[in-house]
């Protein structure tokens, strides 16, 4: 019969034995260079953009490493293929493209594809003078490595009809209310929607921190015994928030005017108490979302007021391309072409390739 402590020695070995097979198993292999691709502006339908493949070297001379763009289809790229020659130590070289989007893609990527050769001897030598432990075995995965190898840079974008995007960020509004659409605009006003969370959700999130709020308030240790557990209040803060401007979306798209107005006011309540930083984005959709609510109901004076404190909000934050033109929408709206107009131009610096607000502004100008 095997005795207990017999037992447990044998499972104690095991366990040494199993991590140490990780251990090795997991060795690493030292990165020997790098590789970025990035594109010299947003991507627009038949504009030819400038992109840029740069390798790095960390161990040893790279010679020759061939380039070729993998693009979505029916998209051009020039040349087919490049050549970056040398790249010493510690140095970068270059590869230049031009791509032509010839289609449109809510979400795409560009991948650099570059072949080269790995410079074995110098990995194998720094493997040696920085690994001795593991040197032999890890000198013998880089012998057995393919005379060439490929490495991957990803470029993401999205490039819709309206406006395209790069690089790929939170900084996206692609819903617009086409009702409010003026005549001689191509679309209505555009505002934030979070799509993620539903209706039910939001009023679950809203619901639950004003509970969580109240607890707060009555025991001034329960904040601590919350972080203890590991539960983010600042988190939950943010999910009150975001499900606040959700409800107020949710109740304006349903004509429910009121409502819509009664959320934007607990949710402007709430983000006064806050600090500036981290809920610019949320204040500026919040005030912006307002304007539209006015709007809706025929208070276009008090509406414009609405989008004009959004704009003061930060008159350098990249949303404001958005309040700019919804502001042109509403003057265009009123009948003011010339206002409309200077909003238009004002809007255009803050974003390139904002093909909707382009072509808008060209129409203006001819009609």
């Amino acid at each position: 019969m095997i005795k207990p402590w017999f037992k447990l020695y044998l499972i104690l070995m095991l366990v040494l034995v199993s991590s140490l097979q990780v251990q090795a198993a997991t060795v690493q292999i030292p990165e020997w260079c790098s590789l970025a691709a990035s594109l010299a502006a947003p991507p627009e339908l038949g504009r030819p953009v400038a992109l840029k493949v740069t390798l790095h070297s960390l161990i040893g001379s790279l010679n020759g490493a061939k380039v070729r763009l993998i693009l979505p289809e029916s998209w051009k790229g020039e040349p087919e293929t490049a050549t970056i020659n040398e790249v010493k130590e510690g140095a970068s070289g270059e590869a230049a493209f031009t791509v032509t989007p010839n289609s449109y893609l809510n979400q795409g990527s560009i991948v650099a594809e570059v072949v080269l050769a790995a410079p074995k001897a110098d990995l194998i030598a720094k493997i040696q003078r920085d690994f001795a432990d593991n040197a032999v075995e890890m000198a013998a995965a880089v012998n057995a490595w393919p005379t060439e190898t490929k490495l991957y840079a990803d470029v993401a974008f999205a490039l819709f009809a309206d406006e395209s995007f790069y690089p790929l960020s939170g900084d996206m509004w692609l819903s617009y209310d086409d009702s409010l659409a003026p005549t001689g605009g191509y679309r209505g006003p555009v505002f934030f929607e979070d799509t993620l969370i539903s209706a039910h959700q939001a009023q679950t999130d809203v619901e639950m921190f004003d509970k969580l709020q109240g607890y707060l308030n009555s025991d001034p240790g329960f904040a601590g015994k919350l972080a203890e557990s590991g539960i983010d209040i600042e988190k939950k803060r943010l999910d009150q928030l975001n499900g606040l401007y959700v409800l107020a979306v949710k109740a304006w798209q349903s004509k429910n005017h009121a409502d819509a107005a009664g959320f934007i006011e607990q949710l402007e309540k709430q983000l006064d108490a806050q600090k500036p930083a981290g809920f610019e984005n949320l204040k500026i959709a919040t005030l912006n979302l307002k304007g539209l609510v006015f709007w809706s109901q025929g208070q276009k004076r008090v509406a414009e007021e609405a989008l004009k404190k959004a704009f003061y909000t930060n008159r350098k934050h990249s949303l404001q391309r958005y309040v700019l033109r919804n502001i042109g929408l509403l003057m265009l709206a009123n009948g003011d072409r010339a206002t409309a107009l200077q909003m238009f131009n004002l809007a255009l610096p803050f974003k390139h390739g904002f093909t909707l607000l382009v072509k808008e502004t060209e129409l203006l100008k001819k009609n």
